[in-house]
């Protein structure tokens, strides 16, 4: 285990989440934002408001996103287990949730109508036990890669490892979700090429500027057996090794 494997691995316990700086070179990064932009452009052409509204493509890796290039939808799926990717998330889990496998894709980007700060939350929390379970929740994880500099996200560290404050509870379950906490967010700037791994059950949000060009492939994994996840039309079996 590497100083660097080590500083991550402290920092994944402690806090939720780590930053891998300059993990993918700029001719890869290059390659991964043509095939996400590909995507984006189709989906931008057929929204029927001016631009897009939304902030994020799902279902990256539909089939019918890549009719006239199939071979980057193979580029972003081979990326997904590759080696670069899979050496500093496989052993993240805890002891005996199995392997790591991927369960979504999906490509954030500036909006086009509005700014604003999105809510607090914990992925999941409208189905999530009772916050005092905490520790016997599935480890689900994001992996983040900046094609574009981006400091959207903020984490309030350590959060993932344990239950709500009175007042992240009164915000969570609040009418009004995207107020400061005082807590102690940091926001995660990530550079051209860094990628930055968190917990989903961390309490995070992010930001929204319509001037701020944001270019971030999202990656949604998970431990356990293999699941069958659906990209547009077509059943991926998704098993990492």
């Amino acid at each position: 285990m590497t100083t660097d494997d080590i500083v991550r691995r402290r920092a994944w316990e402690q806090d939720g989440f780590f930053i891998a700086r300059g993990l993918i070179r700029p001719q890869r990064a290059r390659e991964l934002s043509d095939a996400c932009d590909h995507v984006l452009q189709q989906v931008r052409a057929a929204s029927s408001a001016q631009g897009h509204l939304g902030t994020h493509v799902s279902d990256l890796l539909a089939p019918e996103y890549f009719v006239e290039q199939p071979e980057a939808r193979m580029r972003l799926a081979d990326y997904m287990s590759s080696r670069e990717v899979v050496t500093i998330i496989h052993d993240l889990g805890r002891a005996g949730e199995g392997l790591l496998n991927v369960r979504d894709a999906q490509y954030f980007h500036e909006p086009s109508t509005r700014d604003y700060d999105g809510a607090w939350h914990r992925d999941g929390d409208g189905a999530a036990p009772p916050v005092d379970a905490v520790p016997s929740r599935p480890t689900l994880l994001r992996f983040r890669v900046a094609f574009a500099h981006d400091d959207h996200l903020e984490y309030v560290p350590g959060s993932h490892a344990r239950p709500d404050t009175p007042e992240e509870r009164s915000v969570l379950k609040g009418a009004v979700r995207n107020t400061k906490l005082a807590s102690g967010p940091v926001r995660i700037e990530l550079q051209p090429g860094d990628a930055c791994v968190f917990n989903t059950w961390g309490i995070h949000r992010a930001r929204y500027r319509r001037d701020r060009i944001r270019r971030t492939l999202d990656l949604l994994f998970g431990f356990g057996p293999r699941k069958p996840v659906v990209f547009g039309a077509r059943l991926w079996l998704a098993t990492l090794t």
